[in-house]
């Protein structure tokens, strides 16, 4: 009889200490390709200085990858630009930084050719983002994005795609297989403890 109740207390706590590691372990860094389609326009009137323009622009729209419980907590996203642009070279530097529905930040830097957008007004036009970093799931995120728009009467449109590598970008696959092993132990314990009455 002692020995059935060793028995099922080490059974039971190894089943506890697998359930309680999959609740704690890190989350697995890997990197996930997303697209974006976003429309906005300026935040405020643009500032001149020297031979170029302080722009701010503010877009909302989708951030979607191939992970549906991803895309249902990031999306819809916005993205914040602040940047100068160059009329000598019409080329724009600054920040980005995407918000996610969530609360999450993507952050990092921003480049934008405008030299059709000087020539047409319209554009088109190209721009780069360059991930350095982020807040929750992007904490330590690094990547990149290639995308493209157009401007038009009261805003403008743009859409793109990339990759963010992460510690905390996808949750650790392993968990589930962990989970799945605690459950088994618990199955076998409670066998060998009728087996043994």
């Amino acid at each position: 009889m002692r020995l059935k109740s060793i028995l099922k207390a080490a059974l039971t706590m190894t089943s506890l200490g697998i359930f309680v590691s999959t609740g704690s372990m890190p989350a697995h860094g890997s990197t996930v390709d997303f697209t974006y389609n976003l429309s906005g326009g300026l935040t405020g009137p643009p500032v001149f200085i020297g031979t170029g323009l302080i722009l701010d622009g503010l877009a909302t729209g989708s951030f979607l990858t191939s992970y549906p419980e991803l895309n249902a907590v990031w999306s819809p996203a916005s993205l914040h630009t602040h940047d100068t642009l160059d009329f000598a070279t019409a080329q724009s530097n600054g920040l980005f930084s995407f918000s996610f529905a969530n609360g999450d930040k993507l952050t990092g830097l921003f480049a934008e050719d405008d030299s059709a957008v000087i020539a047409t007004n319209t554009g088109p036009f190209t721009e780069m983002l360059t991930i350095t970093g982020g807040t929750g799931a992007f904490a330590g995120a690094s990547g990149f994005a290639l995308g493209s728009g157009v401007i038009g009467e009261t805003g403008y449109t743009v859409h793109g795609s990339g990759k963010v590598s992460g510690p905390g970008v996808v949750p650790e696959p392993a968990s589930i297989g962990f989970f799945c092993e605690g459950l088994l132990a618990m199955a076998a314990s409670r066998k060998l403890i009728k087996r043994q009455r």
